[in-house]
C-alpha cells in the first residue's frame, strides 16, 4: 500500500471506531435513564474507549482495510451515511461525500490487486447503483421528515434568508428535483472519484 492508502484507511476506520463507541454509550445511558450529567460523561467514555481501542487496534485493522467484505464495508457506508444525515440535521446534501469515499476505496483497491480497467468499471458501476439506492432512501427519510415538520418552511426561509413565504408545493419541488440532483451527482462523483484514485 502506498502512503496515501494508509492514510485514507486511517481517516476511514480511526474516525468511526470512536464515533461508534459514543453513540453505544450515549444511547446506552438515554435507555437506562440515567440522569442528563451522566449521559455527558458517557459521551466522554465513549470518546476516550474510541481513542484506545484506535491505539490498540487501528494499526492492523489499516492492514487488512482493502480485504474487509461486503458486509463490513456495507455497515461502514451505512454507519458514515447516517451519521453525516444527523450532524446535517436530516438534509442529505452532504451524504455524496460517502459516496466519493466509496469511490476512492474501490479505484485504490482494484489497483491493489491489479485488477484491469474494465474491471475497474464495473466494479465503479456496482458501488454507484449500491450507494445511489442508499442516498435514495436516505432522501425519502429526509422527504418525510420535511413534509410532516410544520416548521419546515420557516426553518428554509430563516437559513436561506429569503423574503418570500415557503408554500408546501414549493417544498416539494425542490425535494423532486433535489433529491434527483443528488441522486445523479451521487452516481457519477463515486465514478469520477474511483477512476481518479486509480491512477494515484
Amino acid at each position: 500500500m502506498k502512503k496515501f492508502d494508509q492514510v485514507f484507511a486511517g481517516i476511514i476506520l480511526g474516525l468511526i471506531i470512536p464515533v461508534a463507541a459514543i453513540c453505544f454509550l450515549w444511547w446506552s445511558a438515554y435507555l437506562l435513564g440515567l440522569p442528563e450529567t451522566w449521559i455527558k460523561w458517557a459521551v466522554v467514555a465513549g470518546l476516550l474507549i474510541g481513542l484506545l481501542l484506535d491505539l490498540v487496534f487501528l494499526g492492523r485493522l489499516v492492514g487488512s482495510f482493502y480485504r474487509l467484505n461486503f458486509f463490513a464495508l456495507l455497515a461502514i457506508y451505512l454507519a458514515y451515511s447516517a451519521g453525516i444525515l444527523g450532524f446535517f440535521m436530516g438534509v442529505p446534501v452532504f451524504n455524496v461525500l460517502a459516496g466519493a469515499a466509496a469511490g476512492i476505496y474501490v479505484g485504490r483497491k482494484m489497483k491493489i490487486m491489479n485488477r484491469d480497467r474494465r474491471k475497474l468499471r464495473q466494479t465503479l458501476a456496482k458501488a454507484a447503483v449500491l450507494s445511489t439506492a442508499v442516498l435514495l432512501a436516505i432522501c425519502i427519510f429526509s422527504a418525510y421528515i420535511a413534509v410532516t415538520d410544520s416548521h419546515t418552511a420557516a426553518n428554509l426561509q430563516g437559513m436561506l434568508h429569503l423574503n418570500f413565504t415557503v408554500t408546501p408545493a414549493m417544498i416539494w419541488l425542490l425535494i423532486i428535483f433535489g433529491g434527483i440532483f443528488l441522486l445523479v451527482l451521487q452516481y457519477l462523483l463515486l465514478q469520477a472519484a474511483g477512476k481518479a484514485a486509480y491512477n494515484i
